[in-house]
C-alpha cells in the first residue's frame, strides 16, 4: 500500500506539472491575442484602448515569465520584450499612473534578457528584430524630418531613440551612426538655446542628454562652456568629470579641458588685477585664481601624460607657464624692494619661466620651424642659464624668421 500511496503521489505530480505547462502556455497564447488588439488600437491613436489591451497582455504574459516550463520559452520572451517596451513607450506618451512604474530603467533590463532568450530560436529573433527594427526606422524618420525643419531637439529625441531601441535589442548595425547624429542634432539644439538666451535651459537638457551618451566629450565640453559663460564653476566640473570618469584616457576631452580653464583663469586674473588689495572679495578672488591656473595645468598635464607628443595640450601647457611667469614678473616690478614676499614671487615667476620650456620642446619637435615659439625657447634658456641651448634656439629662430615661418 505505501508503495501504490507513492506511485500516486508521483502521477499526481506529473498531472500538476502539466496542466501547470498547459496554464503558462495558455497565458502566452492569451498575452498574444491582447498584444494583437493593442496595435491597430496605438496606430489608431486609441490610448485609452490600447493600454487598456497592453495591460491586460502584461497581466497574462507576467505568470508565464516565472513558470520553469515557460520563462526561458523562445515565444513567451518575445512576447514578454514587446509587451513590455510597448508599455515604456505608452509611458512615454501618457502621463497615467499606473504607467509610472514603466518609466523605471530597470524595466529595460526585462526587456533586454527577454530578447537574449529569443536567441535560441530563428523564428523568435527574426521577429523581435523585426518588431525592433521597425521602431528604430520610425525614430530615424522623425529624427531626419526634424532636423530638416530645424526642430533639434525632436531630432535629437528621434535619433537618441533609435540608439536606445538599438542598445536594447542589441542591434550592432548602424548602432554607432545614430549617437553621431544624435549628439549633431543636440549641439545644434544646444546652439541654438544659447543664441536665445536661455543657458539654464541648455544646461538642463545637457545633463539629460549626458546620461544617455555620458561618454560624448562635445556634450560635456558644450556643458562646461555654458556653465563658465554663467559664472556656475561647480555645473561646468560635474558636466568634466562625468566625462572624464568615462574616458579617462581621451586625450582630446582633458586637452580642451585644460584650455578652457586657462581662458577662465586668464579672465579671472583680469578682474583680480583691476582690483586693490582693499577691496572685499580680493583674496577670494585670488585664491580662484590659483585654483583655475592649478586646474588647468593638471588637465593639460593629463592629456600629455596620456600623449606625451600632444602638440596642442603641450603647447598651451608651455603658454600657461609663460603666462603665469610674465604676471609673478609684473607683480614683483609693482613691490617695494623690502616687501618680505618680493623675493619669493621673483623666483615663482622664474620657476614658471623654467616649467614652459618642457612643453615647448614637445611642440618645437612637429612645429620645428616655428619661429616665435623657437624665440621663447631661446629667451627662456637663456634666462635659466643655458647658454648652449640658448644659442641653439636663437640660431633656428633666425633662420625660421629668415625664410618667413
Amino acid at each position: 500500500m505505501k508503495l501504490n500511496k507513492v506511485n500516486l503521489g508521483i502521477v499526481c505530480a506529473s498531472l500538476f506539472v502539466g496542466v501547470q505547462g498547459f496554464s503558462q502556455n495558455s497565458n502566452v497564447v492569451s498575452a498574444a491575442l491582447e498584444f494583437q488588439k493593442y496595435e491597430p488600437a496605438f496606430q489608431k491613436q486609441d490610448l485609452t484602448k490600447a493600454k487598456s489591451y497592453l495591460l491586460e497582455a502584461k497581466k497574462y504574459i507576467d505568470p508565464a515569465m516565472t513558470d520553469e516550463s515557460t520563462k526561458t520559452d523562445p515565444k513567451a520572451n518575445y512576447y514578454n520584450a514587446v509587451i513590455n517596451y510597448s508599455l515604456v513607450e505608452m509611458a512615454g506618451l501618457t502621463s497615467a499612473e499606473d504607467l509610472e512604474v514603466y518609466k523605471n530603467d530597470s524595466i529595460l533590463d526585462v526587456i533586454e534578457q527577454s530578447i537574449k532568450h529569443t536567441e535560441s530560436k530563428r523564428r523568435y529573433k527574426s521577429d523581435v528584430d523585426l518588431f525592433f527594427n521597425r521602431k528604430v526606422g520610425q525614430a530615424v524618420s522623425v529624427g531626419e524630418m526634424m532636423f530638416k525643419q530645424k526642430k533639434y531637439q525632436m531630432a535629437y529625441a528621434g535619433f537618441a531613440g533609435a540608439y536606445q531601441v538599438k542598445q536594447i535589442a542589441n542591434i550592432q548595425e548602424e548602432r554607432e551612426a545614430m549617437r553621431t547624429n544624435a549628439i549633431i542634432a543636440a549641439r545644434n539644439y544646444i546652439d541654438t538655446l544659447s543664441k536665445s538666451g536661455e543657458p539654464e535651459k541648455a544646461m538642463e537638457f545637457i545633463s539629460g542628454a549626458l546620461e544617455m551618451f555620458p561618454e560624448s566629450e562635445d556634450l560635456a565640453i558644450a556643458g562646461v562652456n555654458i556653465a563658465l559663460d554663467n559664472d556656475d564653476l561647480a555645473k561646468a566640473e560635474a558636466y568634466f568629470d562625468a566625462a572624464a570618469k568615462s574616458s579617462p584616457n581621451n586625450k582630446v576631452l582633458f586637452s580642451n579641458m585644460g584650455s578652457i580653464y586657462l581662458t577662465a583663469a586668464d579672465k579671472s586674473y583680469a578682474d583680480f588685477a583691476a582690483m586693490e588689495i582693499t577691496d572685499e572679495g580680493y583674496q577670494a578672488k585670488s585664491d580662484e585664481v590659483e585654483e583655475l591656473y592649478a586646474k588647468a595645468e593638471s588637465n593639460l598635464q593629463r592629456a600629455i601624460k596620456i600623449d606625451p607628443e600632444y602638440a596642442e595640450a603641450a603647447y598651451n601647457l608651455g603658454v600657461l607657464y609663460l603666462g603665469r611667469g610674465e604676471k609673478l614678473k609684473t607683480t614683483a616690478s609693482q613691490m617695494d624692494f623690502n616687501n618680505p614676499d618680493y623675493d619669493k614671487v621673483s623666483a615663482r615667476s622664474q620657476e614658471m619661466y623654467k616649467n614652459a620650456i618642457a612643453p615647448l620642446e614637445i611642440y618645437i619637435k612637429q612645429d620645428p620651424n616655428n619661429s616665435g615659439v623657437l624665440n621663447v625657447l631661446f629667451q627662456v634658456h637663456r634666462n635659466a642659464g643655458n647658454t648652449e641651448k640658448a644659442i641653439e634656439y636663437k640660431k633656428r629662430a633666425d633662420a625660421a624668421a629668415a625664410e618667413g615661418k
